[in-house]
């Protein structure tokens, strides 16, 4: 199974957002450059990567705008919001959430989310632990991990692609 580890794209600042709008970061949405950039990436990697099964996404805002981006490109996927891609959430709990819900059948899959949760998901798949090094996504940036088991330890990194590059292939 191919698993596809895809950060948000650019959003306004935390602490302005709060400052001026009073709300929640959980509602702070892309910038109108951060859906720009989402859609040249977005078109960059459907050239090089095939139609994903599905797409699961955090329930934040920004990362449900970068999911819609996403299946604009790939022409209306399937797409389901899971809670365990929250930022703060234990990527174990991902992995979890994963084996439990998962069709075995799947051949490819998108996850949309946050940093440090899937910098800390893609070290549990390919390294077996959370704490054994970083490999952060930019906003917009793209992991490819190769499954061969849906457990800690059990993929390998086949591409770490960042925004740049995959709106130049855009």
């Amino acid at each position: 199974m191919e698993l596809i580890l895809i950060r948000h794209g650019q959003a306004g600042d935390a602490a302005e957002w709060y400052a001026e709008k009073g709300r929640s970061d959980d509602e702070r949405p892309l910038t109108e450059e951060g859906i720009k950039r989402m859609r040249r990436a977005f078109r960059g990697l459907r050239r090089i990567l095939e139609t994903p099964d599905h797409i699961f996404v955090s329930p934040l805002t920004r990362a449900q705008q970068t999911a819609e981006l996403m299946r604009e490109a790939y022409l209306d996927l399937p797409l389901q919001t899971i809670p365990t891609l929250r930022p703060e959430d234990a990527p174990q709990d991902t992995l979890q959430w994963l084996n439990d819900h998962l069709a075995k059948k799947a051949t490819r899959i998108a996850l949309v989310g946050h940093e440090p949760h899937l910098s800390s998901l893609l070290g549990l798949l390919t390294l077996g632990d959370t704490e054994c090094g970083s490999l952060p996504l930019k906003k917009g940036g793209v992991a490819i991990v190769e499954l061969k088991e849906l457990c800690a330890g059990g993929g390998e990194l086949q591409a770490l692609l960042p925004p740049r590059v995959l709106r130049a292939l855009g």
